[in-house]
């Protein structure tokens, strides 16, 4: 009797181990099926060469070691130039605040600024990476500030009233611009010299896609700046700030390797991956850890990117669709529109929202339609799109708010666009679409667009979508300007761009003041009407253009 007991527990036991083995054995092949899936979604980067400059843009003194600390190390291997760009100096903390860190980490007798503090410890950074801090270059313009200075602050200088910055130009005697103003357009100035004297071969810079907003503003700033100059060579972004799933897990793994949120999958992104030897993958953590401000403050987050590879993200640009009318959008996308990560709206309890989706421009032989899709498009709330314009040789920019069935013009700098012909706004099926005249564009060779949802009562911003370059065919870059527009009540100064390639013939009537207010333009090249520093003042002016 008791044999039997003892072969049936050890049959029983036999099947139970047997359970256990296939159990771990499934795992196995599952870990291992999905390590091969995610890897299968990169592509190996590009190798590295002498004869190669790589340019780093970084919006925060730790983002160049975080983002692409492996990449420089590497690049310095292979005896490749590099240069640094730090946008900010990291100074958002407020005084009270960085006196009590010095007190924390027993540096009481430290005298200088956090942003001269975090300018050290860049330096640090760069040196244990190998690299010649000669080449590290400050801009100095305002932490946290940087998407006011892309979006409303790109002429009038910008003021922080918080932190330890709380000036409207470059307080540092270190910065590449000494007094530099904190307006956009004095960013891209600086970054457009840079890369003009630089000459660099590859670009990396923040992925727009990132969840601070520095850093969506540094990457629309470096798209801005490549266009500009007409830059061929490569570029790639890299991703710091993504939700609590980036990097995953949020604490040190040296031994790990990298992969980007699942969420991340549905951009339009062709994704890259480097691998690190170990003298690589030490000296990234040897220059994170030269930044001992931030490390102190957000640890696991910092020590979390010291793994066996880093990973970047290209995109191309969007070739803009044509389209029988506004009414085929409804119902079936263009292909000429990008993607949106979901559910990542920052709305808050027991407030409206929306989640902003997909983005793109698409045209017909009269218009051109911009276009987003979200869950549910609410009343209320101001969808705002934002346009660069670039004709070859400068930039123009159009602000649209639309809001609660209607659309109008924003003139927000100088090179605003703001034409008599309003853009009208139609919704269904949870997408906007705004019609504008096809010949706003005429002369538009490629334009940046984003799309932004605002609550109007609170001033916050609920959602943003990326920047994307899209690029208008030769029926629109080449073509004449035939823009019929009209600036009055309360525009002070008008003027017309040169616009190279573009012949026109026309007639400026109007009223006013002003050493030019008689204007000839029968030889001209003409271009659109925007609102410009000029020496005449005009009431109103009528510009037709053939």
């Amino acid at each position: 009797m008791q044999d039997n007991n003892d072969s049936k527990f050890k049959l029983t036991k036999g099947i139970v181990i047997l359970i256990i083995v296939s159990i771990l054995g499934i795992g196995a092949l599952f870990y291992m099926y999905t390590i091969y899936s995610e890897q299968a979604q990169y592509s190996t980067m590009p190798e590295i060469s002498s004869s190669d400059r790589v340019l780093i843009v970084s919006p925060h003194p730790d983002d160049e070691s975080l983002g692409t600390g492996g990449i420089i190390k590497k690049a310095l291997e292979k005896n490749a130039s590099v240069e640094v760009v730090m946008v900010t100096t990291g100074d958002a903390l407020k005084p009270e605040e960085f006196q009590a860190y010095l007190k924390a980490t027993n540096n009481t007798g430290y005298k200088g600024t956090i942003g001269d503090l975090r300018h050290t410890e860049a330096i640090n950074a760069v040196k244990a990476l190998g690299m010649n801090p000669n080449n590290l270059i400050f801009l100095g313009y305002p932490d946290g500030s940087l998407k006011n200075l892309l979006e409303t602050n790109w002429d009038t200088p910008y003021k922080r009233t918080s932190g330890s910055n709380q000036y409207d130009h470059s307080p540092y005697n270190f910065t590449y611009e000494k007094n530099a103003p904190y307006t956009g357009a004095n960013v891209v100035k600086n970054m457009e010299q840079i890369m003009k004297d630089y000459k660099p071969t590859i670009i990396y810079y923040p992925d727009d896609g990132d969840d601070h907003p520095d850093h969506f503003a540094t990457s629309a700033f470096v798209r801005y700046s490549a266009l500009v100059t007409n830059y061929t060579g490569k570029s790639y972004t890299y991703l710091v700030h993504k939700g609590t799933s980036w990097p995953n897990p949020l604490n040190y793994q040296p031994s790990r390797t990298l992969y980007f949120p699942d969420e991340l999958s549905i951009l339009d992104a062709d994704w890259y991956i480097t691998s690190l030897n170990a003298t690589e993958e030490s000296a990234k953590e040897k220059a994170i850890k030269a930044h001992a401000s931030q490390v102190t403050a957000l640890r696991d987050l910092l020590m979390s990117f010291v793994r066996t590879d880093e990973i970047f993200a290209s995109y191309h640009l969007i070739d803009i669709q044509k389209v029988s009318d506004a009414n085929s959008i409804f119902t079936n996308l263009p292909s000429s529109y990008y993607q949106d990560v979901k559910n990542d709206d920052k709305t808050g309890v027991l407030e409206t929202g929306d989640d902003l989706t997909d983005a793109g421009v698409a045209y017909d032989d009269n218009n051109v339609y911009l276009f987003s899709q979200s869950q549910s498009v609410k009343q209320g709330l101001a969808y705002n799109f934002h346009l660069r314009l670039f004709n070859g040789t400068d930039f123009k920019r159009i602000d649209i708010l639309a809001k609660n069935g209607k659309a109008e013009y924003q003139v927000l700098a100088k090179n605003s666009i703001n034409s008599t012909q309003q853009p009208t706004v139609t919704t269904k099926n949870n997408i906007i679409v705004i019609t504008l005249p096809r010949g706003v564009f005429n002369g538009t060779k490629y334009m940046m667009v984003s799309v932004d949802l605002v609550n109007p009562q609170t001033n916050k911003f609920l959602d943003y979508l990326s920047y994307r370059v899209f690029k208008f065919p030769d029926s629109i870059a080449s073509a004449n300007n035939s823009l019929v527009g009209q600036i009055s009540s309360g525009i002070t100064s008008v003027f017309v761009t040169n616009n190279p390639g573009i012949t026109a013939s026309g007639q400026i009537s109007g009223s006013g003041s002003g050493s030019k207010s008689e204007i000839g333009i029968n030889s001209e090249q003409l271009g659109m009407v925007s609102q410009e520093d000029s020496d005449q003042v005009l009431t109103a002016v009528n510009v037709t253009f053939n």
